[in-house]
């Protein structure tokens, strides 16, 4: 398994958190909460840190979510590829949809 794919992405963005850095964090917490929020909750989601306005958190967050989380995917990938814990398909060694699933997306084969 050497190439990234969508689901893999997917996976790895959602479930191997621990190798974001803090700035990573904060950027897919601030656009997170940046499209869900009001503008009126704006001072008070800052103060209590669910967003940022730092400079490199906006630059990090500029061009949206879909390339935030390419960014983000791509550093990890090639710094931690060896370190993360995939739960791979025993069968086609496809990635999983969460990390306790026992069934296969890709070929369906259930190993529970």
């Amino acid at each position: 398994m050497n190439d990234l794919y969508p689901e893999l992405e997917d996976y790895i963005y959602n479930y191997c958190t621990e190798f974001q850095t803090p700035d990573e964090h904060t950027a897919g917490k601030t656009l997170l909460y940046l499209n869900t929020g009001s503008e009126s909750m704006r001072p008070m989601m800052l103060e209590k840190g669910w967003i940022s306005d730092d400079p490199v958190i906006l630059a990090m967050i500029a061009d949206g979510f879909p390339a935030l989380r390419s960014k983000v995917v791509k550093r990890i990938w090639a710094k931690h590829r060896h370190e993360l814990k995939l739960n791979l398909c025993p069968a086609c060694s496809k990635i999983t949809r969460t990390p306790l699933a026992q069934q296969c997306r890709f070929c369906f084969h259930d190993w529970h």
